[in-house]
């Protein structure tokens, strides 16, 4: 592969991974002006099938869909809702960088998913790697004046919704959809995570909320665009391009974005022991996906073409 092939597969990797962690940016604000979690949720999803729908149809998809694939995504899509709503709902109990760095943790959870259940060899380098994590959590949620975080129910929240995507993201490559385009199962993902998150609405909060201003209308669309269909027509494109361990590692620019801009945009709290935490927490992925073999990111399986 070409240098200039390397350096675009790089470019888009980095994208990928910084405009998701544009999330509690553009859904912050709007859950702060008083709409509930479901309707943004929901609204994120819209958005996104509309953005994504298009690109599939400027590139003349076929969005053909088996009824027996639409079952099996159906499953994926309430994995995938739930894991949303509980990293969203966790931004009410600590800042949005950490919640970030919470569910970044995710290939921790599925190394020991594949260890508990696929019977992988437990090394050093994996003990290591969860060790760092588990300490990573302590110092985020127990240990010292974690500035910001009002409950240690809002780290269960951001830790479960990390463990639901390594579920997620362990179980989809054994599924039978995992042969269909990548963008395709995405976007039909995200618009089946809709339909399931309409009828939680109606049970829990009365239905899908109006939006109140033209300022929630910019951020529920760029919710949409950039952390929605950004993020991830840009991972797609970057695993055609490069490794998916480099594609890993540049992840890590995920909590940082959301760390960044939560500390110089929202005014959250930085302290020594959050600092501590998330580096710790990072530093346990980077060990994973650092340990010479392909599997160290579970999206290369889901975003293959």
């Amino acid at each position: 592969m070409n240098t200039s092939s390397t350096v675009k597969g790089y470019g888009y990797a980095s994208l990928s991974a910084i405009t998701f962690g544009t999330i509690p940016l553009f859904s912050i604000p709007v859950m702060e002006a008083g709409m509930e979690l479901p309707s943004v949720l929901i609204y994120r999803f819209a958005f996104g099938c509309l953005f994504m729908m298009g690109f599939l149809l400027w590139r003349r998809q076929n969005l053909h869909l088996k009824w027996g694939d639409g079952l099996r995504i159906a499953f994926l899509s309430l994995m995938y809702s739930v894991s949303a709503v509980a990293l969203f709902s966790s931004y009410e109990y600590m800042p949005g960088g950490v919640a970030t760095t919470l569910l970044f943790s995710y290939p921790v959870w599925t190394e020991v998913l594949l260890i508990l259940f696929f019977h992988e060899k437990v090394t050093l380098r994996i003990v290591i790697a969860i060790v760092c994590a588990i300490l990573g959590v302590f110092f985020l949620g127990g240990i010292g004046q974690t500035g910001g975080i009002k409950s240690m129910l809002g780290v269960v929240l951001a830790m479960l919704s990390g463990l639901l995507y390594a579920i997620y993201m362990v179980i989809f490559p054994h599924m039978r959809v995992s042969k269909l385009p990548a963008l395709k199962v995405n976007f039909y993902i995200f618009f089946i995570a809709m339909l399931f998150l309409i009828l939680y609405s109606s049970f829990t909060t009365g239905g899908v909320q109006k939006i109140g201003d033209s300022r929630s209308l910019i951020s529920l669309v760029l919710l949409g665009l950039v952390p929605t269909t950004i993020s991830n027509v840009t991972l797609v494109r970057s695993l055609t391009l490069i490794d998916s361990a480099s594609v890993a590692i540049l992840g890590a620019f995920e909590p940082l974005t959301a760390m960044t801009i939560g500390i110089t945009l929202m005014g959250e709290p930085l302290t020594m022991t959050a600092l501590i935490g998330s580096v710790l927490i990072i530093a346990s992925v980077l060990i994973l996906i650092t340990k010479g073999r392909k599997i160290a990111n579970p999206l290369r399986k889901y975003f293959t073409t």
